[in-house]
């Protein structure tokens, strides 16, 4: 196991932003950032309030996921208590969540595509999951997170997003 984790650090560190390269940096932090809830709720308040059927069908499932992913993650956090990378990869994020394993970007974008999936074309579907991959190389870039914590929360956010597009 210890070979592992080795190899997910190694493998993390040469992903990783180097420090002169602010551009790179900022592209990163854009990207990282466009999966925050908080984005995400506005936007599930948004076609709630002012959308049409589809529209509500779509805040909703984007609420729903956003909540119960996050729950889910938060719980596995902490049970699993795994710190984050070390470096200067340090935000307001982490200030708050000092743990990284399972990554809630990564579980959220997961559940989320699961959830839009049948609202989606084809099209939209794999632009959206391209997205979902490109948050989760920033974070790693970033230095917020390990590749593993990226893995694990993309599973477990398809397996909540799964769940729960049973319920709908």
């Amino acid at each position: 196991m210890q070979r592992l984790i080795t190899l997910d650090q190694q493998a993390s560190a040469r992903l990783a932003i180097p420090g002169g390269a602010r551009f790179l940096r900022l592209l990163a932090l854009v990207v990282a950032h466009s999966g925050d809830s908080p984005l995400w709720l506005l936007g599930a308040a948004v076609a709630l309030l002012w959308g049409n059927a589809a529209w509500r069908d779509f805040g909703v499932r984007v609420l729903v996921g956003t909540l119960v992913a996050g729950a889910a993650i938060t719980v596995l956090k902490w049970l699993f208590r795994r710190q984050r990378p070390p470096g200067e990869g340090r935000g307001f994020y982490t200030r708050l969540d000092r743990h990284a394993f399972p990554s809630g970007h990564a579980g959220r974008s997961a559940c989320l595509i699961v959830l839009l999936a049948p609202l989606l074309p084809l099209w939209a579907l794999v632009l959206f999951a391209t997205w979902a991959g490109l948050v989760g190389l920033a974070r790693v870039t970033l230095r917020v997170h390990f590749a593993s914590d990226i893995v694990g929360g993309w599973a477990v956010g398809s397996l909540v997003g799964l769940l729960l597009w049973i319920a709908f």
